[in-house]
């Protein structure tokens, strides 16, 4: 605000110190022309109020308050881009940005290289002398000192006007003390580290949130990770936003665009020219990208390491080409459900890329010729999933396994591939020397006999998963037992109809000692006997996952802990619906001191009691799910009364017998509690759940 000088005058003066006769009451003098008269002075004048005009507002002098904003409206773009490159830092720079809506696009569109303090900057940054590394850090303390809290109160009193719904666009995370003190590395610029990381989902991805991230990221570390999860089609991020980072964060190393429908080619352009250092990009549901954009990619960030294409209809072969050709220290690549794509893009990557470690195809037009291909240049693959490869016959499968060239794959996933037969999955197992994890799902050729093979071939399986494959019966499953005795680690059995208790065959089953997690989850025909088989099969598990086997019941359960020489640590009986108080005693005595997580979700025979056990003998559970179980209130006091129950996670969702009189003994456990859910309890009224919320502020808390 102007300081007028004649205001202490007026300031001083009396109330009746008015005007008389052609003169003033008293004997100070004053410039006669800062008051203007309303008519001439006739005779005597009444008293009229004293005038607060500046003489030099009286002589034609512009009222700037008034006009400040016209005259910034006016101000065309190349003055202000000659002011914003003049702009000291970077912390001015944010500032200036958060004006206006206008402000903000410019310096969006303005490189690095155009602020004239830019290469002083770099300068300094680079300075190896102890004095110019404690200035920089300075430098840096000084900016990290700006708040999140003060920052959004800056978006909002400067945004607001301009951007509408779009006020707090500007959320940007200033870093942290640990940040400034560490400084900057001494042989990169300010921007190289990249150490700021953004996700924008749903309303707030946005090309204004992108133009804001881009100008005021870059004096913080640079961003380093962008992910967009979700963009609104009529006013989500386009190709505008893009060319804002492409050009403010040249340090981006991370991109990840999920369903965005309004960025094409030339934004993915954008970002390839101006994000050299790009290691990794994931691109998910982009219907308007395609080979031109990847094409740039290609040309200008050679050092791409990671390449996820899903759900992309115009990304075709030329582009795959060019990443083979440009892009040789590639170590994964994922395609999924992009139709456009076939033998001889993937072909033109495994062929030139010599270091690919992560190969996953789902949902491509492939044939049995990349299938040869993989197997022969794949000298460095680890880990490999094929999915709904229609196209792939039994001949690929063979022609894979027997070039000899998966030696290193440790990793093997198969699902929906009717290539994968009895003879071909044989050869995978005596081809892939190393392989340790397999997951085989929905492969419907697969039988007793190829399963019988595989596992004898495979040396160094530990970990072997088998879905929803109806071949394999209960002989497969023990002809599995006999060859891993005493390697395999991990089993999983997960919709097997074929596995069924009257198919099973009195036999001798070696013991594996080697096994500690079974999971046997969601197969109708399993029964008591097949668990009781597996019980004595492997006496050192530690994680029990029955899940939806409501064919077994506490004598299974029993047989099986009969047989255990060491203590279960998770347990997890969901849907068991025959299981009772007397098998979950059977747990709590037998694993109680090392029993971490119960799960017993459905199991509406467990009552009272269970809890009373629970709470006695386990003190080390840590994770209890109650969900739709037969307890009341008497059993929740049993359980949370012990002085040595230490539960982080509680589920009661569907325990209709509760009331409102347990609720004070769980706000007690408000140090330890981190998760409770109480969904679906309809003895629980609303007033006692809000109590509840208030209590355990900490707690993540499920109500419905």
């Amino acid at each position: 605000m102007r300081r007028f000088g004649f205001m202490p005058t007026l300031l001083k003066r009396a109330g009746d110190e008015d005007y008389y006769l052609g003169c003033q009451k008293g004997s100070r003098t004053v410039d006669q022309s800062v008051f203007l008269p309303a008519a001439p002075c006739i005779g005597a004048a009444y008293p009229r109020k004293k005038s607060r005009v500046d003489s030099s507002q009286s002589l034609g002098e512009p009222n700037l308050k008034r006009d400040s904003k016209d005259l910034f409206s006016i101000l065309p773009d190349e003055c202000l881009l000659e002011i914003f490159r003049c702009l000291p830092g970077p912390r001015d720079r944010s500032i200036c940005a958060g004006v206006s809506k206008r402000w903000l696009t410019l310096q969006s569109s303005m490189q690095r290289v155009e602020f004239k303090n830019t290469s002083k900057s770099f300068s300094k940054a680079s300075g190896e002398s102890t004095h110019g590394h404690s200035n920089n850090t300075a430098q840096l303390t000084e900016v990290a000192d700006l708040s999140q809290d003060s920052y959004e109160d800056l978006c909002d009193e400067n945004f607001s006007e301009a951007t509408g719904e779009e006020a707090n666009v500007m959320d940007i995370d200033v870093g942290s003390k640990g940040t400034a003190e560490r400084g900057m590395s001494t042989k990169q610029p300010g921007w190289a580290p990249g150490n700021l990381t953004r996700c924008l989902e749903g309303k707030k991805a946005t090309d204004i949130r992108l133009a804001a991230i881009a100008v005021c990221a870059g004096g913080h570390g640079g961003l380093g990770k962008l992910l967009v999860r979700g963009s609104i089609p009529y006013r989500g991020i386009t190709d505008i936003g893009l060319f804002a980072v492409g050009l403010g964060c040249p340090a981006l190393r991370v991109l990840s665009l999920w369903n965005c429908p309004l960025v094409g080619d030339s934004g993915l352009a954008a970002i390839a020219k101006g994000c050299k250092l790009l290691e990794k990009l994931d691109l998910c549901k982009c219907p308007w990208i395609g080979d031109k954009g990847l094409e740039s990619v290609a040309v200008n960030c050679p050092n791409l390491l990671t390449l996820n294409l899903e759900s992309c209809p115009q990304v075709g072969n030329k582009s795959l080409k060019a990443i083979g050709q440009n892009c040789v220290r590639l170590q994964s690549l994922s395609i999924n459900d992009c139709f456009l794509v076939s033998d001889e893009g993937v072909i033109s990557i495994l062929s030139n890329t010599k270091t690919l470690m992560k190969l996953k195809l789902q949902a491509v037009r492939l044939t049995d010729i990349t299938l040869a291909a993989v197997g022969h240049y794949g000298k460095f693959l680890t880990d490999m999933w094929l999915e709904n490869l229609l196209n792939v016959t039994e001949k690929g499968f063979l022609t894979m396994g027997n070039t000899m060239g998966l030696q290193k794959l440790k990793h093997l996933s198969v699902t929906a591939c009717r290539g994968l037969t009895d003879v071909s999955i044989e050869v995978v197992g005596q081809s892939c020397l190393s392989l340790k994890q397999v997951y085989i799902r929905k492969c419907e050729s697969l039988t007793d006999e190829g399963l019988r093979a595989f596992t004898y071939v495979a040396m160094s399986l530990e970990n072997l998963q088998i879905e929803e494959c109806k071949l394999i019966s209960c002989c497969g499953l023990i002809d599995v037992l006999s060859n891993c005795s005493g390697k395999l680690k991990v089993l999983s059995l997960i919709k097997c109809e074929g596995i069924r208790e009257s198919s099973l065959v009195t036999t001798s089953i070696p013991v594996s000692e080697s096994l500690k997690s079974l999971n046997i989850r969601y197969c109708p025909g399993f029964g008591n006997g097949c668990l009781a088989m597996l019980g004595r099969a492997f006496p050192q598990l530690q994680q029990l996952d029955l899940s939806g086997l409501s064919g077994i019941s506490d004598d299974g359960l029993l047989a099986l802990l009969e047989n255990s020489k060491t203590s279960l640590v998770k347990v997890n009986l969901s849907g068991c619906v025959q299981v009772t108080d007397w098998a979950i005693f059977g747990i709590a005595n037998l694993c109680g001191e090392n029993l971490q997580t119960l799960i017993l979700d459905g199991c509406r025979k467990v009552t009272d009691r269970s809890l009373k056990i629970i709470a006695d003998l386990c003190p080390a559970l840590q994770d209890l799910d109650l969900a739709k179980c037969g307890i009341t209130d008497n059993g929740i006091f049993s359980l949370l009364s012990a002085r040595q129950q230490a539960i982080q996670i509680l589920s009661l969702s569907g325990c209709m017998q509760i009331t409102d009189k347990c609720l004070p003994i769980i706000e007690k456990m408000g140090e330890t509690l981190l998760g409770l859910n109480l969904q679906h309890c309809s003895g629980l009224s609303r007033r006692a759940l809000d109590s509840v919320g208030a209590h355990l502020w900490r707690c993540d808390l499920l109500v419905s």
